[in-house]
């Protein structure tokens, strides 16, 4: 166990699951993302000038330098998402989930029970692929976000969710999350509130 979390455990916190971004789904991913952008900068390379208009001023650039400039971005980009959730991992203790997170530093989302209104999880094709899949988590944090542009742009709120990315055997852990929650429920009318849930514990 690496010594960043032993150290943020609390007294009598016992870790019952922990896991990791599912490597082959991240180097899935950045295979497509890296051909993405060798695709579109490829297309760029092959044009000798790009026009474009700046403050209504007809103007060209090479099609080499856009290339280039894509190039450099998009995988600069594709690495940095890579190895951000690269070095991810996931904790769930008795009490609490903890995300361990950080490039260089090393940065930790403690998310408590008595925090988390419900749980859910997403699997998509590539996820059903890789026989992995991913937990939401909703504390009640909310976001904004904007669509269209100009006159045409609007807001809506959504629920924010905290993401446990790509883990192996996710309905195992939202089995778990439901026997804590309904565990705490009863608790809460029963008048038993102040008692700690202590499931069964199960690592991977």
């Amino acid at each position: 166990m690496e010594q960043e979390i032993m150290a943020v455990l609390e007294p009598k916190e016992k870790i019952v699951w922990q896991d990791i971004v599912n490597r082959k789904v991240l180097s899935f991913y950045l295979i497509i993302s890296l051909l993405i952008v060798i695709g579109i900068s490829i297309f760029l390379f092959s044009k000798e000038t790009i026009g474009y208009t700046s403050n209504d001023i007809p103007k060209t650039i090479s099609g080499t330098t856009i290339g280039v400039i894509v190039l450099i971005i998009g995988v600069l980009s594709s690495l940095l998402i890579f190895f951000t959730n690269f070095v991810k991992k996931y904790v769930i203790t008795n009490k609490r989930v903890l995300i361990k997170s950080g490039l260089i530093g090393t940065d930790f989302n403690s998310i408590y029970f008595t925090q988390i209104r419900s749980a859910n999880v997403n699997v998509g094709l590539i996820d059903k692929i890789f026989s992995v899949g991913t937990l939401n988590i909703d504390t009640g944090k909310i976001e904004t976000v904007q669509s269209g542009s100009g006159r045409n742009q609007s807001s809506r709120t959504q629920t924010a969710y905290d993401k446990l990315l790509h883990i192996e055997k996710p309905y195992e852990v939202y089995k778990y999350f439901q026997k804590t929650l309904t565990g705490r429920e009863e608790s809460l009318y029963s008048g038993r509130a102040d008692r700690e849930h202590n499931p069964k514990a199960y690592r991977k």
